[in-house]
């Protein structure tokens, strides 16, 4: 059986529980090893004779500890000695394009989330540019963007192949009926900071939980926010443990994103059965069935996106807890990794048959 060594250097939980969620559900399907940051923050990294853990950058872009391409070189002979055949590598970092030109040997295969990015970094679209190149594969979170990603990056149709966003799923979530909305993740301006804050003051009945960390740009957005009552914040990052905490205390989440290729934090929300209410944008219709699994709105109308606030928060519990259960329902179906490993096997026995030596 072909080796496959599943990759990531991100220091970023929801990219480990990828990797991680992946490992577990091709035990007993396939000869799989990980290579990762040492560390690592998601809850469900393995520790096993086929884990491996090195000492990695932080972030992804260039920095000191970039060029410990001794490190790497590690990595290279590792690879080399486990014989591995297939390297899958999740999220982009320099680190990525360094392995794969030292392990020539394998058939490489790149994961790309935003397409565009979000702060429309140059430096980020010509490293996505040269690492998507040297892949021998793409995979891609939706359907919606591989025309324009093949254009832009210049990768054939025939490179690339959309997986949804794998997540390790527990078991369903019961609703806790607290009333309370969740606006989760990382706090940016393009998330809706300013029409988070417009929902936040016209429901003043209604208690939201906002939790993440801000960059620079959002902390004064996120200012405003803390002077509301109705609000808790947390704006540093939590652990996955306290991520958990988050969502079961919640009813539903909230996502008034401008801009969006898809979002993790459907995946999340979907794990942890809670029914969403969000703009759409993006792809994000490709994620969330209105009136189903939550409540898509048409793209900057707080008026609409208040009242399916209201409106949610005005259910009975028998009605919340069928939008809970068909949320957990579909995201267990498009999203759990025991669902996606038999396709995503057979995606390397295609790769197998088109690409000489694989």
């Amino acid at each position: 059986m072909d080796r496959i060594c599943l990759v990531t250097f991100s220091n970023n939980a929801d990219h480990q529980n990828v990797v991680y969620s992946m490992f577990d559900a091709l035990q007993g399907k396939a000869d799989v090893y990980t290579i990762g940051m040492k560390n690592p923050k998601s809850y469900i990294a393995p520790h096993t004779e086929r884990n491996y853990y090195f000492d990695c950058p932080d972030r992804p872009g260039i920095r000191p500890k970039t060029m410990r391409i001794d490190i790497v070189i590690k990595m290279a002979r590792l690879v080399k000695k486990l014989n591995i055949r297939y390297l899958y590598f999740e999220s982009l970092h320099v680190w990525n394009l360094f392995l794969m030109w030292m392990c020539p040997q394998c058939v490489l295969i790149e994961a790309v989330h935003d397409v565009v990015p979000h702060d429309l970094s140059s430096v980020v679209r010509l490293c996505t540019k040269i690492i998507c190149q040297r892949a021998d594969h793409v995979i891609l979170r939706n359907e919606k963007y591989m025309q324009l990603f093949s254009d832009v990056y210049r990768v054939p149709l025939s490179r690339i192949t959309c997986f949804a966003l794998w997540r390790y799923f527990p078991p369903e979530d019961r609703c806790t009926h607290s009333g309370k909305f969740l606006f989760f993740g990382r706090i940016r301006k393009y998330k809706g900071l300013d029409k988070l804050e417009e929902f936040i003051k016209n429901t003043p009945d209604i208690a939201y939980q906002v939790v993440g960390k801000p960059d620079e740009k959002s902390k004064p957005a996120l200012e405003t926010i803390r002077q509301y009552n109705n609000v808790e914040l947390v704006d540093h990052e939590v652990t996955d443990l306290e991520m958990i905490r988050f969502f079961h205390e919640a009813d539903w989440v909230i996502i008034p994103y401008l801009s969006a290729t898809q979002s993790g934090v459907i995946v999340d929300s979907y794990k942890f059965s809670r029914p969403i209410i969000a703009f759409n944008v993006g792809a994000i219709c490709e994620q969330i069935e209105d009136g189903v699994t939550g409540f898509l709105i048409e793209a900057e109308n707080e008026k609409m996106f208040i009242e399916a606030i209201r409106k949610a928060a005005s259910m009975s519990d028998e009605e919340t807890e069928q939008f809970a259960h068909r949320a957990y329902m579909k995201g267990y179906n498009m999203y759990a990794a025991v669902a996606a490993a038999d396709s995503f096997l057979e995606m390397l026995t295609h790769l197998k048959k088109v690409l000489p030596g694989a």
